[in-house]
């Protein structure tokens, strides 16, 4: 028997977290079967239902029909749970905290890249950061990172307090904020530790 869907929630526009039966799981962009593809590559996609879903409010509605063990919105299962297996990306982003002599404090795995760079990424010691760093000369809620540029994806970190240097920049004054290619591994100085964004 196929893969079923057992949980979805929406993500980004057009994209879902999804979880299988199988234990494949991650994040589904459904978008080129929104707007890209021929209308026969998705036949139970009708051209109302794909101008309805093409609206991110309408699209965010996403459900598991327990049934067929797809997608639904309302009485509507336009993709069958194998188009959106195939569609599954897996990547998802590894942080790593270690100190400046290069010892491993801790592991943090985090979601796709959708469902994590839907906001920024703030970093801190309070438990309410997305990446919790809780080390000596850390302030409550030291930075946030958003990534952006297009063709050329790039992190744009900004300080919110405390002192953060990433690449080769020195940010204390809340506000202020650098930019670094995405093309590596970001990796953010706070205190006495250093944060690997992979």
């Amino acid at each position: 028997m196929a893969a079923v869907i057992l949980e979805a929630r929406c993500v980004a526009p057009f994209v879902v977290r999804v979880r299988f039966s199988d234990g494949q799981e991650g994040e589904a962009s459904l978008k080129p079967c929104l707007f890209e593809w021929e209308p026969a590559r998705v036949p139970d996609l009708t051209p109302q239902l794909r101008d309805w879903l093409r609206s991110p409010e309408n699209f965010q509605t996403v459900r598991v029909d327990p049934e067929s063990g797809t997608l639904a919105w309302g009485d509507a299962r336009p993709f069958s749970a194998s188009v959106v297996y195939w569609r599954v990306e897996k990547y998802r982003m590894k942080v790593t905290l270690r100190s400046k002599e290069g010892a491993v404090l801790s592991t943090l795995l985090l979601g796709g890249r959708h469902e994590v760079w839907s906001k920024p990424l703030t970093v801190g010691r309070a438990d309410t950061n997305v990446i919790v760093v809780d080390q000596d000369g850390v302030a409550a809620y030291q930075a946030q990172v958003t990534v952006g540029g297009g063709h050329h994806p790039c992190f744009f970190i900004e300080a919110v307090e405390g002192v953060t240097i990433v690449g080769g920049n020195r940010l204390e004054t809340p506000g202020q904020r650098c930019r670094v290619s995405a093309r590596e591994p970001l990796v953010l100085e706070m205190g006495a530790c250093l944060v690997d964004i992979d």
